[in-house]
């Protein structure tokens, strides 16, 4: 019975601990995108065209500028996920380990 109770404690602590890893990896990587944005859009050579069904230079910039917002707002709820990943398993992880520590120390489950 303790076997099966030890390996449910230092599995809950792997798996937690494998969370936080991730959290703070994805944590960095949207910190990084959010200080060092990058831009995807390329920009489209202007054409001496007549047709009024082009877009103008105008809405263009106007579409560039939603699109920065919507990978500005991507990149923030990418780091709020991160950041409770870790919130989330961090008081997890610290719970199973003491447990585990104190059958190391007293021989018996606390």
């Amino acid at each position: 019975m303790w076997k099966l109770r030890n390996i449910y404690l230092y599995l809950v602590c792997f798996v937690t601990l494998m969370m936080m890893v991730f959290g703070t990896v994805n944590i960095i990587g949207s910190i990084t995108d959010i200080i060092f944005p990058v831009d995807y859009s390329y920009h489209i050579p202007k054409m001496d065209t007549s047709d009024s069904t082009e877009p103008t230079e105008k809405q263009l910039e106007e579409a560039r500028q939603r699109e920065q917002q919507n990978r500005d707002m991507e990149n923030k709820k990418r780091l709020i996920k991160a950041v409770s990943f870790v919130l989330v398993a961090l008081p997890v992880f610290v719970y199973h380990w003491r447990k585990i520590e104190n059958e190391k120390n007293h021989g018996m489950p606390a």
